[in-house]
């Protein structure tokens, strides 16, 4: 398995951090193992996986994130020191502020950062008071137990005798002692030396699941500092001291027993990152840091290119979700001049989520924005889903790369990021051709005359990724106008990711040739196209069908109950014509969509004809008679027959299942009244 990781180190406990999102599987206690072997692997006390439960921001940053973390055996528990330097790490990515939470295995930990002391902080669950217990040690004078978040067995011993101490062996024979078996508990040496300030305590460690003595722990300072209240009440604070770095632990005092309000501050630093490589080794060294920083690197806009530095064009299969249903299109700027190397995606198709979101959705001013993040958290969006990633690399000079990256990062700029999308001209696929042409100005030719795709319409363009859905094959075809019916212009298929990934080998820098055909990074596990599996009964041209069958009985019953004079009841006559209910509201619909926003492709549909917002002015009674109500009905029956029988001359595409509703709309107007009505019309007409 090859990942990138952090080691960190928060008062002498050492982590190696990985991002949930990059791990294609979760590690097995034999991997965690190897990987914590400080010979054989990269040594620590524990891993930690982490990815985010709440929604990101533009810069990536989470109120909330999951920590699983597992000792170097591979079991899990909680760990203190391991959740700071966690919250440390995020909050120096700009990944979390200074507040925040972390859910591990016993539950929900909140984080924040202490700026009187300038150190992470985190909150334990609440602890039940410790209790006392046998020693059972022979350097011990008294002993006690205390859970908070795992079980430690603490031992006060005689001062000035903490050193000299066999940690590892008294701390291993209590840990395995029958007391607690089977599971076992971490141990704890206290020792109170004459002269020191009453809150504070030395301690020193053996930690179960790493077996050996370790140079701080979070959870058993904890327990110390509760247990020492327990004993000797005072203070509502004490400080532990460890081999590496002093502890701060503040709570409430006891309430029913238990300690609330329990926080825990101390120092972390990152020390390296680093990639592990398989079965091989870890790569050497990128960053060190001698204590904690609150950088913002997630919110800068440069990072430290090299000449190494690659440029490729990702591209994504169809996903199962209808927003993902035409793929997806990333930029990819890999630099195996660092150790490790940069691995970056820039990617187009981030929406912006802020204040008035759906008002700009709804009115077709959709905002997206162009995000960056580690091609490991992008990847594995893709393995979760099943969908394949292809990748086009391009065969560029290194001052070329440099001018495409320096655009892509003066982009990433926050006042440049956000732009207005549109599906059928400017999206995450299109803009790949907008960089390129930035960047390299004339010397780039997309080779837009030599497009495949010339001649092809937009709406025909779209339909492979949409008829394995027919109700969503019906709606999009239905709600979209005229201009979706436009024969697409030179290098216009590249709004769709595929179209691209088939355009970008035609184009040429100096007329030479930058890509060739894609190499698939993943290989799909599903259909390329989305598809729906629907019965035969729940295909919506049988539904049409069926409305329409529903609408001409009924319709066929009015006609042989008007020629015998019957009056028609007015519950059969809603039954017969219920169609221009749905049919009206569809209208609306398309008028609103028409006169309030700007999704121009769905403007002037022809739709309109067969779904009238003119229907409703039938339905009432009270303007049974008036001449402005008859006007409207002989309009409906002549404009939807003569719209259905010269369908060839529109300039829009309509569905089958369309053509069946427009007729059972249709009908349920009694048309072959019109003969009598127009007679009635125009009457008052002949005797003026």
């Amino acid at each position: 398995m090859r990942f990138t990781f952090w080691k960190w180190e928060g008062a002498g406990n050492e982590f190696i951090l990985c991002d949930g999102r990059s791990m294609a599987t979760i590690p097995t206690a034999e991997e965690t193992t190897l990987w914590c072997d400080r010979q054989a692997g990269i040594g620590a006390d524990g891993l930690i996986l982490f990815q985010p439960l709440t929604k990101l921001d533009d810069v990536g940053c989470a109120e909330g994130w999951s920590m699983d973390y597992l000792n170097a055996d591979g079991s899990r528990s909680f760990c203190a020191n391991g959740s700071r330097a966690l919250f440390a790490f995020l909050r120096q990515r700009g990944w979390m502020g200074d507040e925040g939470w972390l859910r591990a295995c016993d539950g929900d930990h909140a984080v924040r950062w202490d700026h009187a002391l300038g150190l992470p902080s985190v909150q334990l669950m609440p602890v039940e008071i410790p209790v006392q217990t046998a020693s059972l040690s022979a350097e011990g004078i008294e002993a006690w137990r205390a859970e908070t978040g795992s079980p430690h067995h603490l031992e006060w011993i005689a001062a000035d005798t903490l050193d000299t101490l066999d940690v590892h062996a008294c701390g291993s024979a209590i840990r395995c002692h029958a007391t607690y078996a089977p599971a076992g508990i971490n141990v704890n040496f206290i020792e109170q030396r004459l002269g020191d300030d009453s809150t504070q305590l030395r301690m020193r460690t053996y930690e179960r699941g790493v077996e050996a003595e370790t140079r701080g722990c979070g959870t058993g300072a904890t327990a110390a500092a509760l247990a020492d209240h327990t004993r000797r009440g005072g203070a509502l604070h004490r400080t532990i001291k460890m081999d590496g770095g002093d502890l701060v632990v503040r709570f409430d005092a006891p309430k029913e027993s238990v300690y609330r309000l329990v926080w825990l501050t101390g120092p972390a630093k990152q020390w390296f990152k680093g990639i592990w490589e398989g079965a091989g080794w870890v790569q050497l060294m990128l960053l060190l840091l001698l204590g904690v920083q609150n950088s913002a690197q997630g919110q800068s806009a440069s990072l430290p290119w090299t000449n190494q530095a690659e440029v490729s064009v990702l591209t994504a299969s169809p996903g199962a979700d209808l927003y993902s249903a035409w793929g997806h299109t990333a930029m990819r700027v890999y630099d195996p001049g660092h150790v490790p190397p940069l691995d970056v995606v820039y990617n187009y198709g981030t929406f912006v989520f802020d204040e008035g979101f759906y008002g700009r959705f709804l009115k077709g001013r959709l905002n997206y924005r162009l995000s960056r993040s580690e091609y490991g958290s992008f990847q594995q969006d893709y393995l979760r889903t099943g969908r394949a990633i292809m990748e086009q690399k391009l065969e560029l000079e290194a001052a070329d790369v440099q001018t495409v990256v320096a655009y892509l990062d003066w982009n990433y700029l926050p006042e440049n990021r956000v732009y207005p999308y549109l599906f059928f001209s400017d999206n995450c696929s299109s803009r790949v051709l907008t960089v390129l042409e930035a960047a390299w100005g004339d010397r780039w030719d997309a080779g837009c005359l030599l497009d495949p795709a010339v001649g092809v319409t937009y709406r025909d363009a779209i339909r492979p990724y949409i008829q394995g859905d027919p109700w969503v094959e019906s709606g999009i075809d239905f709600i979209l106008g005229p201009r979706s019916d436009r024969v697409m212009q030179p290098c216009g298929s590249s709004f769709l990711p595929d179209g691209l990934m088939a355009q970008l080998p035609l184009g040429t820098l100096d007329g030479q040739p930058v890509t060739g055909a894609a190499k698939e990074l993943i290989p799909r596990q599903r259909l390329w196209f989305r598809t729906v599996s629907l019965a035969f009964l729940w295909q919506p041209l049988i539904w049409a069908f069926l409305v329409g069958f529903w609408t001409l009985l009924w319709a066929i019953r009015r006609l042989l109950q008007l020629r015998k004079g019957s009056i028609i009841p007015t519950w059969e006559l809603r039954l017969g014509k219920c169609i221009q209910v749905p049919a009206a509201i569809l209208g609306w619909l398309l008028l609103v969509m028409w006169g309030y926003t700007d999704h121009q492709d769905t403007w002037a549909n022809w739709n309109l004809i067969w779904t009238s917002p003119l229907l409703p002015f039938l339905w009432f009674k009270r303007w049974l008679n008036a001449p402005w109500r008859q006007w409207i009905w002989v309009f409906l029956v002549a404009s939807i027959p003569l719209f259905l029988m010269a369908l060839y001359l529109v300039p829009q595409c309509v569905s089958l299942s369309s053509v069946v509703l427009a007729w059972a709309v249709w009908l349920s107007l009694d048309p072959w009244k019109v003969i009598s009505r127009m007679k009635i019309l125009m009457v008052p007409a002949n005797r003026k």
